[in-house]
């Protein structure tokens, strides 16, 4: 193969890697982008979790003082006081373990929530550290490439100088070869006329 033919090879695969390196890159920044929303949603959900459970708690302790408010009513009007404690009590913890079932609930849910949020800010960090160190190594592979262009330049250059001047130098030698040939074959051509009696053809023919 010429060298111009592996300087066009060489190239080709050059640009191919090129492409695997840019759908790489490519990768990289999809898995940024899809990593980044996951974790704004998770932050919504747990603050709605959160929120939710706030509430939760604010509706029990209403309900409670609702519930001390209505035994101080039955202490005062002592009607059914017993029939109606115990409605009351039942009542209670009823919406107790209803509520503490539900907390339970939520704080499982925000603890899994959270969870999910520590793995994928992990993700989000590695995610970010692998391109980073794509570029990095990008950086560091076409200063590589131009160092080596340069130098494959210079080379040649020096290649394509010494090429010229060996062959002016073989032209200059041949052309002396080629002048004392001439002359030998000059030389031989007129002891040839001499020996025949043929004038000297440098000599200018007779009137």
């Amino acid at each position: 193969m010429s060298k111009a033919g592996k300087k066009k090879a060489k190239k080709g695969g050059k640009k191919g890697k090129k492409k695997d390196g840019d759908d790489f890159e490519l990768s990289i920044e999809e898995k940024f982008k899809k990593t980044s929303q996951e974790v704004g949603y998770l932050k919504e959900q747990l603050a709605e979790r959160q929120e939710y459970a706030r509430r939760s708690k604010a509706t029990e302790e209403a309900m409670r003082e609702r519930l001390i408010v209505t035994k101080a009513i039955v202490e005062e009007e002592k009607v059914n006081k017993k029939d109606i404690s115990f409605d009351l009590t039942r009542q209670y913890k009823t919406l107790q373990l209803q509520s503490e079932t539900k907390i339970l609930a939520l704080e499982e849910t925000i603890k899994k929530l959270t969870s999910e949020l520590q793995t994928t800010k992990q993700t989000l960090t590695e995610v970010t550290r692998q391109r980073d160190k794509l570029k990095e190594e990008k950086e560091v592979e076409v200063a590589a490439l131009n160092n080596q262009l340069s130098f494959l330049k210079k080379s040649y250059e020096t290649i394509i100088q010494d090429a010229m001047d060996s062959l002016a130098v073989q032209m200059e030698d041949s052309r002396g070869q080629w002048d004392i040939e001439s002359q030998t074959l000059d030389s031989e051509i007129q002891n040839v006329l001499v020996k025949f009696g043929t004038p000297d053809i440098h000599t200018k023919p007779l009137k």
